[in-house]
């Protein structure tokens, strides 16, 4: 097996577990009892990272679900000033 063989294997074997983390992400997200602007920007910091990782699969769906999230997240900062 070349070199080059090796890293596209572990390339691949890198994306299949970025993809099934990213995919599983919100069942990691450890619970808030309050939602504070830092908590509140993390959250929407982390929604955007997904975002961007789903269009890349063009998992359209999920995008849709993601958009709705942020757009929750940035009303409620609006509403924290």
């Amino acid at each position: 097996m070349t070199k080059k063989e090796i890293e596209q294997i572990s390339q691949r074997v890198a994306e299949l577990v970025l993809s099934e983390l990213m995919y599983h992400a919100d069942t990691f997200v450890i619970p808030t009892s309050s939602n504070s602007e830092e908590d509140l920007l993390a959250e929407l910091a982390s929604t955007m990272t997904q975002l961007d990782f789903e269009l890349q699969r063009e998992n359209y769906e999920k995008c849709t679900e993601l958009q709705q999230k942020i757009k929750i997240i940035e009303n409620k900062l609006k509403n924290y000033k």
